[in-house]
């Protein structure tokens, strides 16, 4: 029995309706999705869910601008999502998890905006990624518990080109990017404001790479700018780090402090600015006992941030020193540039 059946209608996402028959009506191949428009394989479907049921292994899903109260969870592999300019998913969470909880390998999600995503256990996501492989670009995630929670060892995570704001939930419980295995690669991606002493970015992954990157604090209660607490081959690199003034935690970064998993441990923090607001001060990082010593060098460290490793960094007292806005403004700083 064919899944589809015409019906001359275009739907808005924004309209309550039900959806009895799963299909609607062929798009054109050349032409964008149409706003509150969702397209599997070139045909418009009523709902996210709809397009994640009848999606095919190695199919496109395509959603056109427009607010969408709407989730689903994606059980096909090789599948791309992608979204357009002004797609918004909104305040619902599938199965008490998350907009988009993923449960297929080798997906790839870009151009969505994500917000207001909240469940009873604090932890809603955005992304709940339970899969194998996930790439992410050009999203954002925002006013959200968590923005993406990996719950699995999850292959390979990439972030790319993507902006996280205002995430956290339950006192230290979720996180902006919060990845439980695998490997974690992060690159010209923007982390700012973790809510509720959240960590910017939580990484169990055994190997971490954040590089051209911008996480900063701003105002936020934050937690960690960056906490890896289960050691692993972890990589910082040509970032801008600012701590911000009302931070709950007075580390800025952490390395093997719970647990210590993985066979091969190392920690290189290179060429990055670093910049506390923090009254008081705060240490670069805490790192494990059991870990080796981590490299730490040619990095641009700014106030009082208390350091125990080696040399080769440049200290300065405060960001007048540099000519840097005051805070909680950011300096400039163009990761794509870097």
């Amino acid at each position: 029995m064919c899944l589809f059946r015409k019906v001359p209608i275009f739907l808005k996402a924004s309209l309550s309706l039900t959806i009895i028959f799963g299909a609607v009506t062929i798009a054109h191949a050349q032409q964008p999705p149409g706003e509150g428009e969702i397209w599997v394989n070139g045909r418009i479907v009523g709902s996210l869910k709809q397009a994640f049921n009848f999606v095919t292994n190695d199919g496109i899903i395509r959603i056109g601008p427009g607010v969408y109260k709407m989730a689903g969870t994606i059980k096909k592999d090789r599948v791309k999502i992608e979204g357009s300019v002004g797609t918004i998913l909104d305040g619902v969470a599938d199965g008490g998890k998350g907009a988009i909880v993923v449960r297929a390998d080798d997906i790839v999600i870009e151009n969505i905006t994500c917000r207001n995503i909240s469940v009873p256990d604090e932890n809603g996501a955005c992304i709940r990624h339970e899969g194998t492989n996930l790439t992410l670009r050009n999203v954002h995630f925002m006013d959200s518990e968590s923005g993406i929670l990996g719950w699995k060892k999850g292959g390979v995570v990439t972030i790319e080109d993507s902006r996280f704001e205002r995430l956290g939930g339950g006192t230290g419980q979720a996180h902006a990017i919060y990845i439980n295995g695998g490997e974690l690669i992060i690159r010209r991606t923007v982390i700012l404001s973790a809510r509720d002493q959240a960590h910017g970015v939580k990484s169990r992954a055994e190997r971490t790479i954040i590089e051209n990157s911008i996480i900063a604090s701003l105002e936020g209660i934050d937690s960690r700018l960056i906490d890896i607490p289960d050691g692993g081959r972890a990589y910082i690199l040509d970032n801008l780090l600012v701590e911000g003034p009302n931070t709950a935690n007075w580390q800025i970064a952490s390395f093997g402090v719970e647990g210590q998993p993985y066979r091969l441990n190392s920690l290189r923090m290179e060429n990055n600015m670093i910049i506390t607001d923090r009254r008081g001060g705060s240490d670069l990082i805490l790192v494990h006992a059991s870990m080796p010593t981590p490299i730490i060098t040619k990095n641009i460290i700014v106030g009082n941030i208390r350091y125990d490793w080696g040399g080769g960094n440049y200290f300065f007292d405060s960001r007048a020193e540099l000519n840097l806005p005051p805070a909680p403004e950011l300096p400039k700083w163009d990761p794509k540039k870097k």
